[in-house]
């Protein structure tokens, strides 16, 4: 491991204003509570998650003095070649934290640096073992921070970073200099694949930020979960975040016969079923001692005939009690999963005013497009949801969920005839209908079948890890939502290598996948025209959309992002484009959303939509944007790393833009 220190390092004396400051007070809802932290010191703002900015000096009626006060280049975009032809793919949003800005690269790097000129003050390097291939490109989307209130001014790591790597560790560094702290586990770090039933390596992995809560340190996995049915388990720890002595650990799915929860797991299914893991991100009330986990689908992603019943646990919002481990409730999403529904977006906690009360709320939003609304004490809905009827499958083997819920907030289509082909011209049109040719679609939650099913929105989303974000004053919240068909075949396994070989289904390119222990391997693709590029379906593809929080009616909806090769005068010039990071809002009445494709972070007015001020980014942003007020100026901060596995976009820059307060 190597830390490299800048002079800089203990030389600076910053006043930073507090941004967001953990959690809102039921009593109180959507006012800051007060903290020793600085600035933007979580992943998703603060630990509830609403990526909201309390600075009023970037308003619609100044936006247009914000400007590019720094960029920094991390080399990641240089450096990884022959790890497997694969570069870093940089998709975090940093922290602000003891004066210092500081996040992770896709190979695991952390680096601070000053948040008002960009100068880095040190860099951190876990030495991941690059002779591994890891399955997920070397992707990581940020660290956690954490103050020791027992530790003296200025007295070694009494402020730690935390990161979570790709060969499976856990590092704790001290915040001011970067080096490892020694104490934490074993010299600084803790094997998380010791315990871990069925772990592979390369394929378990760590990719999203820990949660620190209470004085414990929470983290999950990220699991390459569609090779089969006896994968690695998904289980959540908990460390003490001075130690790393493990505190307790929980496991999604119920492994023994008189687990809460097992009687939903057919065949004994649960002792031999893998992943149901937490890869994204988690959200926390420390005043409840609650931390809430959204888990993911279990193995494989799309045939259950294994793993038979709703498969409690799995697909669901867990609470859990930080300081023991206890279920405090559980609220299942997806029943049964069979289109890698996993609950991607981490969990946003805010106060709603229903009915005739306040109510502690949690809000997610899935890759379905939906958004639920529970009571963060209980899990009970607090928008309605409806029990509807869903397709059965046709699959020997498989029997799918009779119902599905579905939440009074929905913002993705889910009929059969709201499926409509781009008529772009003929030929596009021709190819598509080939494309499509046999595929059964049914609506939403219609099966994987073995003629191949339209998965609508595919398992990218609707709404990923970009999450959401609110307005806390307003009641406004935010989210990007994605249309991305996908086309899933079962295919069986006498004829899957056959298949395989060819590398096509209905003629398109197409990804392959074993699913192994089942009768059934699986390809799948996206509908997007594999002559033209062109996206098949008619828009809107990707928007962003306004919701009141304390009614779920949606505000505005306004396209995010622009398509390659989309003119000005096309007609998809206003159906948005596949956005992978999320919003980040603010007091000013801003707020901001970063799109890959056309590079480009621009600033929507919070109370119409309206495009009020665009940058363009030196490459595609995959990453939600993060903001902090210094120095009497506010400063808006992207990382810009584009589709790097794919060499699009490349890049590997984090920039800031500033504007300063007008007296």
């Amino acid at each position: 491991m190597c830390v490299v220190a800048s002079p800089l390092v203990g030389l600076m004396v910053l006043r930073i204003k507090l941004f967001v400051a953990g959690l809102v007070l039921a009593a109180q809802p959507f006012l800051l509570m007060t903290a020793k932290a600085e600035g933007w010191m979580h992943y998703g703002g603060g630990l509830d998650g609403a990526r909201y900015a309390d600075s009023d000096i970037v308003t619609p009626a100044t936006i247009g003095g914000l400007k590019e006060a720094w960029r920094f280049r991390t080399g990641d975009s240089t450096d990884g070649e022959g790890y497997f032809g694969k570069r870093s793919s940089f998709k975090a949003t940093p922290i602000l934290v003891d004066g210092k800005l500081v996040f992770s690269t896709g190979f695991n790097r952390i680096i601070a640096l000053d948040p008002e000129t960009g100068a880095k003050l040190w860099r951190f390097d876990p030495d991941i073992d690059f002779s591994i291939k890891y399955s997920e490109m070397f992707t990581s989307r940020g660290v956690a921070a954490w103050s020791d209130p027992e530790a003296e001014a200025n007295a070694k790591c009494a402020t730690r970073i935390y990161l979570g790597t790709l060969d499976a560790r856990l590092i704790s560094i001290d915040a001011a200099d970067g080096a490892l702290c020694e104490t934490f586990g074993t010299e600084g770090e803790i094997d998380l694949s010791k315990g871990i039933p069925n772990y592979r390596r390369g394929e378990y992995s760590v990719t999203s930020p820990p949660t620190v809560v209470n004085g414990v340190v929470v983290v999950g996995s990220s699991i390459g979960d569609n090779g089969g049915v006896s994968l690695d388990h998904g289980v959540v720890r908990a460390y003490d975040a001075r130690s790393g002595e493990l505190r307790w650990q929980w496991d999604p799915v119920p492994r023994f016969k008189n687990s809460p929860g097992a009687e939903t797991w057919e065949n004994k299914s649960a002792a031999r079923t893998g992943a149901a893991n937490v890869w994204s991100v988690m959200a926390a009330d420390e005043a409840r001692d609650l931390i809430f986990l959204p888990t993911t689908s279990p193995s494989p992603d799309f045939y259950g005939g294994r793993r038979l019943g709703d498969n409690n646990f799995a697909n669901s919002i867990v609470a859990i009690k930080a300081s023991n481990g206890e279920v405090a409730w559980a609220y299942q999403i997806v029943r049964h999963d069979l289109w890698d529904y996993d609950l991607a977006s981490q969990p946003m906690l805010l106060d709603v005013d229903h009915g005739d009360a306040k109510r502690p709320a949690l809000i997610l939003a899935t890759k379905m497009g939906f958004v639920f609304v529970l009571d963060r004490e209980t899990g009970e809905p607090i928008f309605p949801v409806t029990e509807r009827p869903v397709p059965p499958s046709d699959v020997p083997g498989e029997r799918a969920a009779r119902t599905q819920r579905v939440p009074s907030i929905s913002l993705h289509p889910t009929e059969k005839n709201d499926i409509e082909i781009w008529i772009r011209d003929d030929a596009h049109t021709a190819r598509c209908q080939e494309m499509l040719a046999g595929v059964r679609y049914e609506g939403i939650f219609t099966p994987p079948s073995l003629e191949g099913t339209l998965v609508y929105p595919g398992n990218p989303g609707g709404v990923n890890w970009g999450s959401m974000a609110a307005q806390k004053e307003k009641y406004i919240a935010f989210v990007a939502v994605n249309r991305l068909p996908t086309v899933v075949k079962l295919i069986a396994r006498k004829e899957y290598h056959r298949q395989k070989s060819t590398g096509k289904v209905n003629g398109v390119d197409a990804q392959f996948t074993s699913q192994s222990g089942t009768p059934f391997g699986i390809a799948r693709y996206e509908l997007f025209n594999d002559e033209s590029g062109a996206h098949c379906l008619k828009g809107p593809w990707s928007t962003l959309v306004a919701i009141n929080i304390n009614n779920g009616s949606v505000l505005w909806e306004a396209p995010a992002g622009r398509a390659p090769g989309i003119d000005d005068d096309d007609e998809a010039a206003e159906w948005g484009f596949f956005a992978i990071g999320g919003p980040m809002a603010t007091k000013g009445g801003v707020v901001f959303h970063s799109t890959t494709f056309d590079q480009t972070l621009r600033g929507y007015d919070t109370d119409t939509g309206k495009v009020i001020w665009s940058a363009q980014l030196p490459a595609g942003a995959h990453a939600t944007p993060m903001s902090y007020e210094i120095g009497g100026a506010q400063y808006v901060v992207i990382t810009a790393g584009g589709a790097l596995a794919n060499e699009k976009g490349q890049g590997d820059y984090v920039v800031a833009y500033k504007l300063a307060r007008q007296d």
